[in-house]
């Protein structure tokens, strides 16, 4: 048995979860709150059959992808401020543990 412990971006969270529990997948999420300008994580806490974990990595991967997005930015030289900078956002951070006991009361 392996636990999946996933930090995905509050966007994809939803996204992610109901993949998983489409392919009956039991899913934990614990939230979490970014600063103020950063948005927030969840944790993700998978547990499942070992043969399962490529799949399940597979769906996270898909709908947790990074991707561009554009922030504002102050600039001390000749640019208006409003100008903007593209960073990456989103992705995902993922641990695949192994179970020693598993109980389910």
């Amino acid at each position: 048995m392996k636990l999946i412990a996933a930090i995905v971006d509050d966007k994809d969270v939803d996204k992610v979860m109901t993949a998983l529990t489409g392919q009956h997948v039991g899913v934990t999420c614990i939230s979490s709150t970014g600063s103020l300008i950063t948005p927030g994580n969840s944790t993700l806490l998978i547990g499942l059959d070992e043969e399962s974990v490529p799949q399940a990595m597979s769906v996270i991967a898909d709908l947790a992808a990074s991707r561009p997005s554009y922030v504002p930015y102050t600039y001390a030289g000749n640019l208006p401020a409003t100008s903007f900078a593209e960073v990456q956002v989103g992705g995902f951070l993922s641990f695949v543990l192994d179970i020693v006991h598993f109980e389910q009361v």
